[in-house]
């Protein structure tokens, strides 16, 4: 069962064990899962079908092709009540992890690809010179109370980089907090990013648009040494500074000094 004509009529199929699938019958139900058990084959899933699957529709076409039907249908209750189960890692790759499934093949449980990382910027402001980031960050699904937090700062054009290690708060778990001082930041356009770390497992995304609803989206800006800073959000909504660096002195005196000493 590796043709793509195959993969996309299984993916079809699975796609329907979702709200749909509560709504149905006993009879309609049994229906169903049968004609999908006769899809799926009794060798199950190759390897070249597992690799076109996400793991809700890998770990679906598991419990079909056992007989799990309670399992079945606890599964797709979980999600569909936004609660997706949680996850552990083993080797820098993550499983999902549903204690009522036993016996779950290692790569069908496999969700590291899928795995991103949950945010939230709760402020931003200027606190004297430097600006203040508060907010939140962790790994999806994986639970632990030892995540790093990192702000990147990455520009536009070039694609450099500054990064700013962020401090824990204590009010919430995986709260963070991290001040970032222009006069060190080049100047040009950059992009907010936000990575989490735990258990050896990194994720960033871009950062701002996930937001507390009482947060002021207007640009702020400040000069902060030699640089003249500012921070606003993109188009995208993502938080994202601005840096320019100030003339020299322009004064009488500084130019006739500039001049002697050519």
């Amino acid at each position: 069962m590796t043709s793509d004509c195959t993969i996309s009529v299984l993916r079809d199929v699975l796609r329907v064990y979702d709200h749909r699938y509560l709504g149905l019958d006993r009879l309609q139900r049994e229906r169903l899962v049968d004609g999908t058990r006769h899809v799926i084959g009794e060798e199950g899933l190759s390897e070249a079908v597992r690799a076109a699957m996400p793991a809700s529709a890998r770990l679906r076409a598991f419990c079909i092709q056992h007989g799990l039907r309670e399992e079945l249908e606890r599964l797709i209750r979980d999600e569909v009540e936004g609660g997706p189960g949680g996850a552990v890692v083993v080797g820098g790759r993550i499983y999902a992890m549903y204690p009522y499934l036993r016996g779950v093949p290692r790569q069908d449980a496999d969700i590291t690809t899928e795995v991103g990382v949950d945010h939230r910027l709760d402020s931003v402001s200027w606190q004297g010179k430097r600006i203040r980031i508060r907010g939140f960050a962790a790994l999806q699904r994986v639970e632990t109370n030892r995540t790093v937090v990192d702000v990147i700062l990455r520009e536009r054009t070039s694609g450099k980089e500054h990064g700013f290690p962020a401090d824990p708060r204590h009010d919430r778990p995986g709260g963070f907090e991290v001040h970032i001082d222009p006069v060190v930041v080049h100047p040009g356009r950059w992009d907010a990013h936000v990575a989490a770390t735990a258990l050896g497992v990194t994720r960033e995304a871009r950062f701002g648009s996930v937001r507390a609803e009482e947060l002021k989206t207007s640009p702020q800006g400040r000069t902060a040494g030699a640089r003249d800073a500012g921070f606003y959000f993109t188009r995208g909504g993502h938080l994202a500074l601005i840096v320019h660096e100030l003339p020299g002195d322009t004064s009488l005196r500084a130019r006739l000094l500039r001049r002697f000493k050519r």
